[in-house]
């Protein structure tokens, strides 16, 4: 009964978009891909799913592919053409490549396994500019693969255990969070004609005071996020020459609640980098980049824990998935601010009288709607 009641409040929350429906067991990672009409999922259940959200806005089902596999699946990952993902089965210690097909429901092809991958397995990530592929243990690896899969070369985090390990949107950034308070990252390194070259050390985002449960980019990698066990986030500009030992700076800082942590915190950070969002249990809090105020928050929205939280490319909506075995879908109202602030920054410039008439229109429909959900939360 109060799973029940717990799903109709979260349903009919003001800001509730669409549900997606179909695992059958915990859904441990997702990934959207570049162009955002591509979300993909992987669960307990054996199963990764990829789901077709151009269409979400409109409510209605949303279509998939099924990808069954031999076990549990802990991580994934789109490529940057979207026509295949990557999936992390640490069971079978090895990462399978699923070729998608050309359209919705249409089986997926296996086309390579990576295997005989040494440790506990833990996150698979294959770079925004398609040339490499990183799996990370549990303990100090980060294993760098070629598309082919070979082992190009082994970062030891020297983090006593890895938390989240991922890769920036742009200038292929390896980074690390786990034991320590920072989130240190590697530039993996590539000629013009594509020959892999190394692994340099790259910078550091440090400065708290306790291990770091994860972090996240913007779309252009000028910022980053972090939040901390300490209970606090930061957001540091990166857009630094970490060649020339410039370090990142800090922008702000702010505190979020830990009371309802469960031992676990996810942030992301909007594509423009203005709204961060932490997750805590089946809580999100929405907070401005700029000023580390509390713009929005969101109670009870699963009715159990999230594991992982995004953005859409446009950062018009939310996604969060997990232990209640969906991946539910919100409207982000800062993310609705920002849009009208732009439309406004734009039509000060407009001077076709149809652009300017669209720009008027698409104000004043958004305003009028943020208005009757600020009337509804």
């Amino acid at each position: 009964k109060q799973w029940y009641q717990r799903r109709v409040r979260a349903t009919s929350h003001p800001l509730f978009v669409n549900m997606l429906r179909g695992h059958t067991d915990t859904i441990n990672d997702m990934d959207i891909d570049q162009s955002g009409k591509l979300l993909a999922t992987v669960s307990n259940d054996q199963t990764a799913r990829v789901w077709y959200i151009k269409d979400l806005a409109k409510g209605q089902d949303v279509k998939y592919t099924r990808i069954p596999l031999e076990t549990d699946g802990t991580s994934i990952s789109i490529s940057p053409d979207a026509k295949a993902v990557a999936v992390l089965l640490p069971n079978k210690n090895c990462v399978d490549i699923h070729r998608l097909g050309k359209k919705p429901g249409e089986a997926a092809t296996l086309v390579l396994s990576i295997d005989k991958i040494k440790g506990d397995l833990k996150d698979v990530s294959i770079s925004p500019t398609g040339k490499f592929i990183i799996v990370s243990t549990g303990k100090t690896q980060v294993y760098v693969y070629s598309l082919k899969g070979e082992l190009l070369h082994t970062i030891d985090t020297a983090q006593m255990y890895n938390g989240q390990i991922s890769i920036s949107p742009c200038k292929d950034l390896v980074g690390a969070s786990g034991f320590t308070p920072e989130v240190h990252f590697w530039e993996v390194k590539f000629n013009k004609s594509g020959s892999f070259q190394g692994v340099q050390e790259a910078m550091d985002l440090s400065g708290h005071k306790s291990g770091v449960y994860s972090f996240a980019f913007s779309g252009d990698t000028r910022r980053a996020v972090t939040v901390s066990k300490d209970g606090t986030w930061r957001v540091y500009n990166t857009d630094v020459s970490w060649h020339l030992n410039e370090d990142p700076k800090l922008l702000v800082s702010g505190e979020y609640s830990t009371d309802d942590t469960q031992g676990m915190a996810h942030v992301t950070m909007s594509p423009d980098g203005r709204i961060v969002a932490i997750a805590t249990s089946n809580n999100i809090s929405l907070y401005n980049s700029d000023t580390a105020e509390q713009i929005d928050t969101l109670i009870g929205i699963h009715s159990d824990s999230i594991t992982r939280l995004e953005f859409s490319d446009t950062g018009k909506y939310i996604f969060t998935c997990g232990k209640d075995k969906t991946v539910r879908v919100w409207l982000s109202r800062a993310g609705m601010r920002r849009d009208v602030e732009l439309w406004a920054e734009s039509l000060k410039s407009a001077t076709n009288p149809s652009h300017k008439e669209r720009l008027k229109t698409q104000i004043a429909e958004t305003t009028a709607r943020l208005a009757e959900l600020a009337a509804l939360c």
